[in-house]
């Protein structure tokens, strides 16, 4: 799957389905490379993060989900640090 010009609503139904794919609410999810893609991309660009979460927090209310849990998966499991804020070892 392309990601690249995914929009922040198309990200947030990527984060929903991976979320109940963690959560054991859904056989499958994005594979790993979409994944690694999107926690990329997403350390590296805060404004796509915030309409992304922005998007999806609008599921998760209208779905009567935790947006604490969803939340701190976002933030911890899945987003990481943009690969040139990253430490480098010497």
């Amino acid at each position: 799957m392309d990601v690249r010009d995914l929009t922040a609503v198309e990200i947030a139904d990527l984060l929903d389905a991976a979320w109940r794919a963690d959560q054991g609410e859904a056989l499958s999810g994005p594979d790993q490379e979409t994944r690694t893609y999107l926690a990329d991309r997403l350390g590296c660009d805060e404004d796509l993060r915030a309409e992304a979460w922005a998007a999806w927090r609008e599921e998760l209310i209208a779905d009567g989900r935790s947006l604490d849990e969803a939340e701190y998966w976002l933030d911890v499991v899945v987003v990481q640090p943009c690969p040139e804020d990253r430490p480098t070892e010497d």
